[in-house]
């Protein structure tokens, strides 16, 4: 196996600023674009709505869509703290900060290991406080904000 070209890991780190950018943009054509087709996300949390692996099928047309809803327009928004990258591999901390449409704040912080292959994300690790996730989750829902994290089971308060 070759070394890495000089270079190739900066522009896997600007793949994944992209993909923040789209993100945060919410335009769901681009993130479609940097998503390799047979990519995934793993939500690394364990025993919540929305933990598990997901494809780029169901991220895009029932989990982003679904989640981005129950913020206010525009939210949330995150900000890259830092980002390392070896071979494939990038690995970004970073902040999400936002408010539900009914005011209730959402701030968590993210650990992402993104796998970059041939200039598209073909996978996606998130771990996060999942207590606070689901928490903000729960909230949306007893305030009657639809949430379907996928999986065809719709997130239920208290569960």
């Amino acid at each position: 196996m070759g070394q890495p070209q000089p270079g190739a890991e900066a522009g896997k780190k600007e793949t994944v600023r992209a993909f923040i950018d789209a993100l945060n943009r919410q335009d769901l054509r681009e993130l479609d674009a940097l998503l390799a087709e047979d990519a995934t996300w793993t939500i690394s949390a364990r025993n919540i709505p929305g933990s598990g692996v997901h494809s780029k099928k169901e991220l895009l047309e029932t989990m982003l869509p679904s989640a981005l809803n129950i913020f206010r327009e525009g939210e949330p928004r995150t900000e890259i703290l830092s980002m390392l990258a070896e071979g494939d591999t990038v690995c970004a901390e970073s902040v999400s900060l936002g408010h539900l449409r009914n005011g209730t704040e959402y701030n968590n912080h993210y650990a992402h290991v993104f796998e970059v292959r041939d200039g598209r994300i073909a996978a996606i690790r998130e771990y996060n406080d999942s207590k606070h996730a689901a928490e903000v989750m729960a909230e949306a829902v007893a305030a009657g904000l639809p949430l379907d994290l996928g999986g065809g089971t719709p997130f239920q308060a208290g569960a």
